[in-house]
């Protein structure tokens, strides 16, 4: 009978840091990390049915300037923290198509998200598999799963010359 390849615990260790590092990655780049205004972001349509439940917002009058931006800036993470800098430079040394792959993975692959119908007011659950986030990317189901696997493993060997250099 062939033999499985199994993962140690010490492999199993190294494949969670790498998950994690792709998380805080995500942060750096969720958080407004460069400064970038909210004001500089537009609002979809369906964005403000969603958040109006199929109204439009009505207009407040009041032709000076907008500071719900300001407010909104202040209440967010602003500066990026030490480690999601590490994360990011990190990552980075990957190729594009294998970010894609890690950061859909951490996202989306087997996540139940909430969706809210703004017509019927009904609620679904949504669960993305392999299918789906390789349609997303526009590959083959195959080709993500191979994705995931060569981005973890080239992350993996880039946090072990990291801590045998320090």
């Amino acid at each position: 009978m062939a033999e499985q390849n199994r993962k140690t615990d010490e492999q199993r260790r190294q494949r969670q840091r790498a998950e994690r590092l792709v998380e805080q990655y995500l942060d750096y780049v969720f958080c407004d990390a460069d400064g970038e205004s909210i004001a500089k972001e537009g609002r979809s349509m369906m964005g403000l049915y969603l958040d109006f439940r199929g109204d439009m917002p009505k207009g407040s009058g009041f032709s000076g300037f907008c500071t719900l931006a300001a407010k909104v800036d202040r209440m967010r993470l602003r500066h990026a923290t030490d480690w999601m800098i590490r994360a990011r430079d990190i990552v980075t040394r990957l190729e594009g198509e294998l970010i894609s792959a890690l950061c859909v993975d951490r996202l989306y692959r087997n996540r139940p998200r909430m969706a809210f119908d703004p017509i019927s007011e009904q609620r679904y659950e949504i669960c993305w598999g392999d299918v789906e986030c390789a349609h997303y990317l526009g590959i083959a189901p195959g080709t993500f799963r191979n994705r995931i696997s060569a981005g973890y493993q080239a992350l993996e060997e880039i946090m072990r010359e990291l801590s045998a250099a320090a």
